[in-house]
C-alpha cells in the first residue's frame, strides 16, 4: 500500500556541520574564480559528468568508468561512444543524443537558478519533457506479467500505476495516478516552506529528492528528474550539481530505501559527501588559477592594503593548525589508553621462550623531527582517496603498535590537503605490518591499508567543538576497522 508523503519534522540531526563549514570556505574563496577559464572548464566537465552518470544510474546505457572519463574530457561524441563503449553506430548516436539532452538540462539548471524562479509543477513537467525528448517508449508489464512497450507521456503525469517488482518478488507501490497532483502540490509547498527557513542544502535536497521519488509522478525518468531537483537546491546555495556516480549506486539505492522507512539521515550524509568532494575539487582549481587578474584590485586598493589583507587571511587560515594539534592529542590519548590495556593483557600471553608480546603507542607533533616518519604511507593512502597530501606547513601523527605473532601498526596522520595551504587539512587512518629487511638493517613496511572508508577533512571556519565531535566518531570507526584487521592477521598466522 502506498504511504503518502509527509513533511520534515526536524533538521538538526540531519545537517552536516562539515559541509556547512566547507561551503563557507568556498564562498569566501570562489570569487577569484568567477572569470577564470579554468573554473568554467571545471564546470563544463562537471556538467558532462552529471549528464553521463544520471543516465548510467538508470541503466539507459552502461560502460566502464574509462569511457565516462574520456567523454568528460573530450565531449559527448557518438564516435567515441561507438569506439570505446562497444555500441553500434546507430545506438551510439541515440545514446549521444540522450546525453546531450541531459547536458542541456543541467546547463538549464544553472540558468533557472540565476533567474531566481520559484519551483513549480510546470517547471518539473518541463524538465521531464526535456529528459525524455529522445525516449519515445517505456517498458511495462501486463497483469499476466508479459513485458510490453508503451508510449511514454512526456511532461505529463502518469495515467497508469508504475509499481515495479522488487528482487524479492513483491511490488514497490508508488503514488496512485489519481493522487499524484495533490502529492506534488504538497511537496512543492513544503519545499518552499523549508527553503524560506534556510534549511541546510543537503537536508532540503535529500527531502525533495526522496519525496519526489516516493511519489514517482511520471511513467519513467523519475530518478533523473529527482537528481535535477536536488541539484537545483545545491546550485541555489552556490554549490554544485548532484553527481551520483555509478560507483555510488548501491549506497544511493540503499539510502533511498532507508528514507522510505523514515530514515533520511544516510541520504543527507551521501549528498553532503558528494558536495564535499565537489568543493574540494573546486578549491583545487582555485589553487592553480594565476592571480594576475587581480591587477585592477591591486591598483585601486594599493599594495600595502593587499599585504595587510593577506596577513589577516593567513592568520585566520593558520588557526586550522591549532585544531590539528588538538586532534593529534585526542588520537594520542585514545591510542595510549588502548596500548596500556592491551599491553597488560599481552604480558600473560607471551610464550615462555618466545619474543615478548607487547603493545605501545607513539606520536609526533608538527615540531618533531619525526613528523615525516610515515610520509610514504600517507602519500600512498592519499592517492587512494585521490587528494594531495601536503607536509609543507603542518603534519603530525599518532600510532598504536601491537607486537605478537606479527608486528602490527595503526596510524592516524594529520597533514595539509592540496598543493597550497588554504586552511584545509586532512586526517587519514591506515594499518600496516612491519617485517625484517633481508639485510637485517631494520624493518620494511608492507600491506598498507586504509582504516576508514574516507579521509577526515577539517578547516579554519568550522568551530572546533563540531570538528571534535566528528573526529571522535571517525576515529572510533577507524579504530574498529584497524583492530578487525589485526584480528584477521592473527587468524591467518594461526592457520599458517
Amino acid at each position: 500500500m502506498y504511504t503518502f508523503i509527509r513533511n520534515l519534522d526536524e533538521i538538526e540531526s540531519l545537517e552536516s556541520a562539515e559541509l556547512g563549514a566547507l561551503a563557507n570556505v568556498w564562498q569566501e574563496r570562489k570569487e577569484i574564480l568567477q572569470t577564470s577559464g579554468e573554473y568554467h572548464e571545471f564546470i563544463r566537465k562537471m556538467q558532462r559528468e552529471w549528464a553521463i552518470e544520471t543516465g548510467i544510474i538508470e541503466r539507459l546505457y552502461t560502460w566502464d568508468r574509462g569511457v565516462t572519463e574520456l567523454l568528460i574530457e573530450q565531449g559527448i561524441e557518438a564516435s567515441l561512444i561507438a569506439h570505446r563503449g562497444g555500441l553500434d553506430r546507430n545506438e551510439a548516436e541515440n545514446v549521444a543524443a540522450i546525453i546531450r539532452d541531459q547536458r542541456n538540462i543541467v546547463e538549464g539548471l544553472f540558468s533557472f537558478v540565476r533567474g531566481d524562479r520559484p519551483l513549480s509543477e510546470h517547471y518539473i513537467r518541463s524538465l521531464h519533457a526535456e529528459f525524455t525528448a529522445h525516449q519515445d517508449h517505456v517498458e511495462a508489464q501486463t497483469e499476466s506479467g508479459r513485458s510490453v512497450q508503451v508510449r511514454l507521456l512526456k511532461g505529463e503525469y502518469k495515467q497508469q500505476s508504475n509499481n515495479p517488482k522488487r528482487p524479492d518478488g513483491l511490488a514497490h507501490e508508488y503514488c496512485p495516478p489519481e493522487h499524484v497532483r495533490q502529492e506534488m502540490e504538497n511537496l512543492i509547498a513544503w519545499y518552499g516552506e523549508w527553503e524560506s527557513r534556510a534549511a541546510p542544502p543537503e537536508v532540503l535536497a535529500a527531502f525533495l529528492h526522496h519525496r519526489f521519488t516516493q511519489i514517482h509522478p511520471f511513467q519513467d525518468g523519475n530518478g533523473r528528474v529527482a537528481r535535477a531537483l536536488a541539484s537545483i537546491v545545491f546550485l541555489k546555495e552556490g554549490l554544485f550539481p548532484l553527481v551520483i556516480r555509478d560507483s555510488d549506486r548501491a549506497h544511493y539505492i540503499a539510502d533511498l530505501e532507508k528514507a522510505d522507512r523514515g530514515e533520511l539521515k544516510d541520504l543527507c550524509a551521501l549528498f553532503a559527501k558528494n558536495q564535499r568532494e565537489s568543493v574540494l575539487a573546486a578549491l583545487g582549481i582555485e589553487r592553480s588559477v594565476h592571480r594576475a587578474h587581480h591587477a585592477e584590485e591591486i591598483l585601486s586598493s594599493g599594495l600595502q592594503l593587499l599585504r595587510n589583507r593577506d596577513v589577516v587571511e593567513t592568520t585566520r587560515m593558520d588557526g586550522v593548525f591549532v585544531h590539528a594539534e588538538r586532534l593529534r592529542k585526542m588520537a594520542d590519548d585514545r591510542l595510549s589508553g588502548i596500548a596500556r590495556e592491551v599491553n597488560a593483557q599481552l604480558q600473560g600471553l607471551t610464550p615462555p621462550r618466545g619474543k615478548r608480546y607487547r603493545a605501545n603507542n607513539d606520536s609526533a607533533k608538527n615540531e618533531s623531527d619525526r613528523r615525516l616518519y610515515f610520509r610514504n604511507e600517507v602519500i600512498e593512502i592519499a592517492g587512494r582517496y585521490k587528494y594531495f597530501a601536503n607536509f609543507s606547513k603542518n603534519c603530525s601523527w599518532a600510532s598504536l603498535t601491537i607486537q605478537s605473532l606479527n608486528h602490527f601498526q595503526f596510524v592516524v596522520a594529520l597533514h595539509g590537503l592540496g598543493q597550497k595551504h588554504d586552511g584545509i587539512m586532512a586526517a587519514s587512518s591506515f594499518t600496516l605490518f612491519r617485517i625484517p629487511r633481508e639485510d637485517q638493517s631494520g624493518t620494511a613496511t608492507v600491506d598498507v591499508r586504509p582504516a576508514s572508508p574516507d579521509f577526515f577533512q577539517f578547516n579554519y571556519v568550522e568551530p572546533f567543538e563540531s570538528i571534535q565531535n566528528r573526529f571522535r566518531e571517525w576515529l572510533e570507526d577507524s579504530l574498529a576497522v584497524a583492530l578487525a584487521e589485526w584480528h584477521r592477521s592473527l587468524a591467518r598466522e594461526v592457520e599458517s
